[in-house]
């Protein structure tokens, strides 16, 4: 990478850490919801998957940072459209 590029990543991340700390600062509950809804929706996705396998289902989600930002940040409805795509996939 040249310098530009380096300079360029540099300035949108510390935009993006001020402006989480300013928003975590005004409305900590933002960030305990997302992440009870986060630990909720990986513990749905550990055992639905687990039901799945048992069972001889071959439909998984697992567990990786875009199933936790979709759990996170959508809740339940997220969880279901990572289920739905993941169905879809399978017979597709």
């Amino acid at each position: 990478m040249d310098s530009m590029n380096i300079v360029l990543i540099t300035i949108i991340v510390i935009c993006i850490t001020f402006i989480a700390v300013c928003l975590i600062k005004r409305r900590p509950d933002l960030l305990i919801n997302f992440v009870l809804r986060a630990c909720m929706g990986m513990a749905g996705i550990y055992l639905l998957d687990l039901i799945f396998k048992s069972r001889g289902y071959d439909i998984n989600v697992g567990i990786n940072g875009v199933t936790v930002l979709a759990n996170g940040l959508l809740g339940l409805p997220g969880f279901i459209l990572l289920y739905g795509l993941a169905i879809y996939y399978s017979f597709h």
